[in-house]
């Protein structure tokens, strides 16, 4: 999407260009931080503050480059969504009304490959072998492990990290929790050397890292993912049908916990208040660790899993969706000449 000089070549070239932004332009002007935004075309309510909104990360030059990607995808033949249609029907129908072209989704991209060794190797290679976080997870009980990422670009302030820790110690229950703090990590070495990982170590795994995220989602041990709500590991926890606790950190991760939380219904919010902007060294607000599970919830996890796997099975929407696209396509080329 941030490649917008790929549709004027694809245009010269007669190639179907289609692309997966939504940007509203002058949206968030003229608003303080904590200023609730509206946000208009949707069927139902979507209000957030400014501060919690996409498009408001500042850096140089980026209000140019967005404007450019919004001329360009006016000019786009329509949209591709790593989503499926079981997921989100109601804003898929509303949005392809909004922009009056087609959207094909078809994902959940994270399932195409599902033999263990891909499942294992999204990203860089993982900091811990995977066999012993295996031989590790087949150890606990089925939905008893509570697994803690923010992703590859979150950063965590030491004290909110030992914050966390506390309560995952204070919860007892099984944990494996992925801890990255950038240059600070020594600060958070130096505590986790400092008991914290001889008090848990019967119960609780710590990878410093990458860690093998869709093989332990996918676990039958994990009962719940603390996720910061990027769209790649809410789509994983959603195929797994595993229910999450939502921490988002900063861009379109707010709108993605309002998703999993009141649309979805199988999530639940630790209660986030601050926003952290990526490359930034700010703190986040300290907040205490919930993990609110519910029986109901856990099934509604599950059945949405279920809908997501069928969803790029043979016959399924996704799966309908790709070989739709490519006979679209191909039909617009050659009626083009």
């Amino acid at each position: 999407m941030m490649h917008s000089w790929a549709g004027d070549i694809a245009r010269e070239l007669g190639v179907p260009w289609l692309t997966d932004i939504i940007y509203r332009k002058n949206l968030l002007e003229s608003l303080t931080d904590d200023e609730i935004v509206k946000v208009s075309g949707f069927p139902t309510p979507l209000e957030l503050p400014k501060a919690r909104c996409p498009g408001t990360l500042c850096v140089p030059g980026l209000k140019q480059i967005s404007d450019k990607i919004y001329e360009a995808e006016t000019r786009s033949d329509g949209r591709i969504m790593n989503s499926f249609q079981e997921m989100e029907s109601l804003y898929i129908e509303s949005f392809e009304r909004t922009i009056g072209k087609k959207i094909w989704t078809i994902g959940p991209m994270c399932l195409c490959h599902r033999d263990s060794n891909a499942m294992a190797a999204r990203g860089n290679k993982a900091s811990m072998d995977d066999a012993k976080c295996l031989q590790w997870l087949d150890s606990k009980k089925p939905g008893s492990v509570i697994f803690v990422s923010f992703g590859s670009l979150s950063s965590t302030d030491p004290q909110q990290l030992v914050e966390l820790g506390l309560g995952l110690e204070a919860s007892k229950k099984p944990f494996i929790w992925v801890i990255k703090a950038g240059k600070k990590f020594p600060e958070v070495e130096e505590w986790l050397a400092d008991g914290f990982e001889e008090r848990v170590k019967d119960r609780g795994m710590i990878i410093r890292g990458w860690a093998p995220q869709m093989m332990i989602l996918w676990h039958q041990a994990i009962g719940g993912f603390m996720t910061h709500c990027g769209w790649n590991s809410t789509l994983e926890g959603i195929s797994a049908g595993v229910p999450m606790i939502t921490w988002p950190h900063c861009s379109e991760q707010f709108v993605n916990e309002k998703l999993v939380v009141d649309h979805l219904k199988i999530g639940v919010e630790v209660g986030v208040k601050g926003v952290t902007q990526w490359g930034t060294e700010q703190k986040e607000v300290e907040v205490t660790r919930t993990a609110v599970e519910t029986a109901e919830m856990r099934m509604r996890a599950k059945d949405l899993g279920v809908k997501a796997r069928r969803a790029l099975e043979e016959g399924g929407s996704s799966y309908d969706n790709i070989r739709l696209l490519i006979q679209e396509m191909g039909n617009k080329q050659n009626a083009s000449g």
